[in-house]
């Protein structure tokens, strides 16, 4: 219960509301609100840069920090769009007062703009008027303030009354009750963070919520925090109490479904008694009365209970906002609104004006964003929709795969980012993708090759504004599309070769796999057979005697040949073309000739697939294949020699022979040694003559299946190569020059021949040597190997290795190797200063010769390399070459350039 002690008393009036509202310049919006002046700057102004806000007064210009705003009757807070909101209490610090009657607040709002962060001042000025009751309390969000008349006579007053008396009354003591009553000095009293303000006829108490001295009361189950206070004043002959108490309640709400479901005493206890006759309440929102229109309008309640005035109000109603939050790095919503209470009671002759501005905010709900993916493959990009976001959130990058791209990037980059925004204050981001993108990741469907899985990975990453407080949403898109085409390939018979055609289609042809029989087709293999290529087909001419192709059958008009291709991808192993192409070839496997020989052409069938041409002869075992090798046995012999059999038939006469095993062993044996269902294997070769003529040939194969063989045919060229290591496993190809090499880094070189299986052959190195220059009888010129040998100026920069046998070279003499240990022509006192600049750039020449070893007598196929004297540091490094061969039997292979660091 409020008491007023004095000694005069006075009337009161019932005051009306008055509400003044005017938009100054500079998006900046000042109003009236009854007892409160609410300032607010429209976002798209204090966007701009850092905002700063003062008080103002006749003397002094102050910052509002948020413990003297609480202190002085000031509030700021932010709505989502932006907009900066201040109010003031029209008794605040730093209102100018005017006989009680009408206030001024001056503000003034300091702006850094980006990005000079220059300042700009606004000073804005609002004056307004106010009919104020007997008290008046005011619960802020942040503070509490009581104003009342505090009953003081002035001096004409009390010298009028009281003749004899002069009135002289100051501010004495402040009792506060915490609940314990405990006296203060005003000093004390604004100390401790209280603000006490005193007119002529008001006395000002303000506090805020969380003062030491004040204290929390349960008022009909409803907790209300309290500043119970009294004020005395005094001079030598008066005494005036005055008291200044407020109460606020600080909870009450409740969120029902969809409904914030407020209570507030219907009897503030700590004001008033019991008896208080209470003639008026209004309900409102964000500090301004609602009528009951408008309140019906947005579907609010308010009911009275014996002890409460309860509001209702729906989840998402017009007059309040919802917010954006971060917790557990999820997207969640919030609602707040801040409706408010005014009572007007009566007790006595005093009147009373009670209001309570209470924000609600209910507690954070989880809010999946919604994923909308609108991607027509057939267009060939991702078209993504996310949302829906309130107003205060931001999109702040995006996460492609793993690069991060701001949306002022991605933008740039060309994709389409857009912001779209709906009636009901949502937003949503739409996002334009192409399959081409180098971030989209593409798979061939596993069950379909014809068929590619476009994937992209996104993270989009928001801010909550103003906290900056970020989350993240993570979606993996995915489109199929028809949209290969598959590898074709097929062959004809051409005379004497297969003619074999792929088609690439839409696969990249570095990811075909084509296998030729048993043989991968490498650069290395490509080589080898006439091919046209380019970035749609390839055309391979394969001969028939090609190692990769095999016999059926063989018979006296010709060989039936068969080449079995596969094409398939290789990263996938799909598939997409087996096909064998058979064909039969008009080429004579024995030949009768009038001077009395026979030739004899064996491939290897396919159906005798052990079987070694090599270890096949004649009847006679000292008859062997003039050449064989793993696929083919080439016989040329006498019809009188080599058990040849001889019958006169008429006036003819006919010479046979029987191809067997060496050791006379026959076919027969090795074949029936195989399944039990292999019949007899024979091959008998005749001819026949008349008179001095040869009649005819006849080719005779008996055969439990059909044969194949093999022949291999190259030229006799020899290549310079450098290997990549030292074993001589891996080497470099023409593609790959020029090579980088240190200096000091051993050169490993090899020359020799692929293609031959001829054993009698073998290649000689004569000369090699090293030129700056491409043309390699070009000067300088520093040699390296002479006469076969290692140069004997200088053995120890070049070393010849031993062949052996491996997978890679069946004929040890079909190649030399040798290794360079460095190069140094700067070091050569005949080479200019401009040689010398260009000595890091070196070309590698030699000159071979392909020896025959049955008629190299005077064994000039193979040279014994002795160990040279040593020589003295001034010798030159150039001797002359001394050849064994003649210039018409020379080949010249040349590689580089290598450059040497």
């Amino acid at each position: 219960m409020r008491r007023f002690e004095t000694w005069v008393l006075w009337l009161f009036v019932l005051p009306a509301v008055f509400i003044y509202a005017n938009t100054l310049a500079d998006g900046i919006h000042a109003e009236c609100l009854d007892n409160r002046v609410q300032f607010t700057i429209q976002g798209s102004w204090s966007a701009r840069g850092p905002l700063e806000v003062y008080a103002v007064n006749d003397t002094q210009t102050v910052l509002l920090t948020p413990y003297l705003a609480a202190q002085c009757g000031y509030t700021q807070k932010f709505d989502p769009w932006g907009n900066t909101i201040v109010s003031a209490s029209q008794q605040s610090c730093f209102t100018q007062n005017k006989d009680d009657l009408e206030f001024t607040v001056v503000m003034q709002f300091k702006l850094y703009e980006f990005p000079s962060f220059s300042e700009k001042v606004h000073d804005v000025i609002k004056s307004c008027p106010l009919k104020m009751m007997s008290r008046e309390i005011l619960c802020e969000t942040n503070f509490m303030q009581v104003s009342v008349r505090n009953a003081i006579p002035d001096k004409e007053t009390a010298s009028k009354q009281w003749p004899t008396v002069i009135s002289n009354l100051q501010l004495w003591k402040v009792i506060l009750y915490t609940p314990e009553e405990n006296s203060f000095d005003e000093e004390d009293i604004l100390r401790m963070g209280y603000s006490l303000n005193s007119s002529p006829t008001r006395l000002v108490m303000r506090s805020p919520y969380n003062m030491a001295g004040n204290y929390v009361q349960k008022v009909a189950d409803v907790d209300m925090i309290v500043l119970k206070s009294l004020v005395l004043y005094r001079d030598l002959w008066m005494m005036t109490i005055v008291e200044s108490s407020a109460a606020c309640p600080i909870n009450g709400a409740a969120v029902v479904g969809q409904l914030i479901s407020w209570r507030v005493p219907l009897h503030i206890t700590p004001l008033v008694s019991s008896g208080v006759e209470i003639f008026e309440v209004h309900m409102g929102v964000n500090g301004r009365r609602l009528s009951y229109e408008e309140m019906a309008s947005r579907n609010y309640t308010m009911t009275f209970t014996d002890s409460h005035i309860v509001v209702e109000i729906p989840i998402g109603a017009p007059d309040g906002n919802y917010k954006s939050h971060v917790q557990t790095e999820c997207y969640h919503i919030s609602y707040t609104i801040e409706p408010m209470i005014e009572i007007l009671w009566k007790e006595g002759l005093d009147n009373t004006t009670y209001k309570v501005l209470f924000p609600i905010t209910t507690p954070l709900t989880y809010l999946t964003p919604q994923f909308t993916d609108n991607t027509k493959a057939e267009l060939k990009m991702f078209d993504v929709l996310l949302g829906y976001f309130l107003p205060d959130v931001q999109l702040w990058n995006i996460t492609f795969g793993f690069e991060v791209l701001s949306v002022s990037e991605v933008i740039h980059r060309g994709l389409i980012l857009q912001e779209h925004s709906y009636p009901n204050g949502t937003k949503a981001f739409s996002l334009q993708v192409s399959f081409s993108d180098p971030n989209v990741q593409k798979n061939l469907y596993k069950l379909q090759p014809d068929v590619t899985t476009y994937t992209l990975s996104l993270v989009f990453e928001f801010v909550i504004l103003p906290e900056l407080r970020s989350f993240l949403h993570s979606v993996v898109l995915e489109a199929s599309l028809r949209d290969i085409v598959l590898p074709q390939a097929g062959g004809k018979c051409k005379q004497e070769r297969f003619e074999i055609y792929v088609s690439y289609g839409s696969t990249q042809h570095s990811n075909l796999k084509i296998t030729l029989g048993e043989s991968e087709l490498n650069n290395q293999l490509l080589q080898q057979y006439t091919h046209h290529q380019n970035d749609s087909h390839l055309t391979l001419n394969i001969p028939l005697m090609s190692p990769d192709v095999v016999f059926e059958s063989v018979q006296l008009a010709g060989i039936v040949g068969r080449l079995d291709v596969k094409v398939q991808d290789s990263s996938n192993d799909w598939h997409f073309k087996d096909f064998s192409l058979t064909c039969p070839f008009l080429v004579p496997l024995l030949e009768c000739f009038s001077n009395g020989t026979m030739t004899v052409v064996l491939p290897k069938l396919e159906s005798v697939p052990t079987l070694n041409p090599r270890k096949l002869s004649l009847r006679d075992p000292a008859c062997k294949p003039f050449y064989s090798d793993d696929h083919v046995a080439y016989f040329h012999f006498a019809l009188s020699d080599c058990g040849t059999s001889r019958m006169f038939v008429g006036d003819t006469i006919k010479y046979e022979n029987e191809v067997t095993l060496t050791g006379d062993e026959p076919l027969q044996k090795l074949y029936d040694s195989l399944a039990t269902h292999h019949q007899q294997y024979r091959i008998v070769v005749s001819c026949i003559y008349t008179a001095n003529a040869t009649r005819s040939a006849v080719f005779q194969s008996v055969s439990p299946v059909e044969p194949n063989a093999d022949i291999g045919l190259g030229d006799l060229s020899v290549q310079l190569r450098l290997s990549q290591d030292m074993v001589y496993r891996l080497f470099y190809h023409n593609e790959d020059f020029p090579v980088l090499k240190f200096l000091k880094q051993p050169l490993y070189f090899e020359v020799g021949m692929d293609h031959s299986s001829d054993s009698r052959i073998a290649v000689v190195l004569e000369n090699c040597w090293a030129t700056l220059h491409e043309d390699r009888t070009s000067n300088p010129r520093w040699d390296l190997i002479v006469d076969g040998c290692a140069n004997p100026k200088d053995p120890e920069q070049t070393t010849l290795h031993r062949v052996m046998p491996d997978n890679r070279v069946h004929f040890p003499d079909h190649f030399k190797r040798f290794e360079v240990k460095t190069f140094a022509f700067p070091d050569d006192d005949n080479f200019d200063d401009q040689d010398a600049t260009l000595a890091r750039r070196v070309f590698i020449h030699c000159d071979v010769a392909i020896c025959h070893m049955e008629g190299a007598a005077d064994g000039s196929c193979f040279k014994q390399c002795t160990a040279p004297p040593n020589q003295s540091v001034g010798d030159s490094k150039r001797v002359r070459r001394r050849a064994n061969f003649t210039e018409e039997k020379l080949q010249h292979v040349s590689i580089g350039p290598i450059l040497l660091m």
